[in-house]
């Protein structure tokens, strides 16, 4: 299940250094709060994206119903 999607903000192009550093500030506050807060939910479900998708329906490397020699 991956929940990772691009996304375009565009990002308003007025912007001061310093408004752009507070906005930057502002995000690194709330990332680590939110860090803080799902610590163990979080490192679950990435590790849960990062995972190999393996196919667990084939039990056998040959159909059950016919021998193949």
């Amino acid at each position: 299940m991956n929940h990772h999607h691009t996304l375009t903000i565009p990002l308003p192009g007025h912007w001061t250094p310093e408004q752009a550093l507070a906005v930057w500030e502002l995000l690194e506050i709330l990332t680590e709060h939110i860090g803080q807060r799902y610590d163990l939910a979080l490192q679950e479900a990435l590790a849960a994206e990062r995972a190999p998708s393996i196919d667990t329906r084939q039990t056998s490397l040959f159909d059950d119903e016919q021998d193949p020699f």
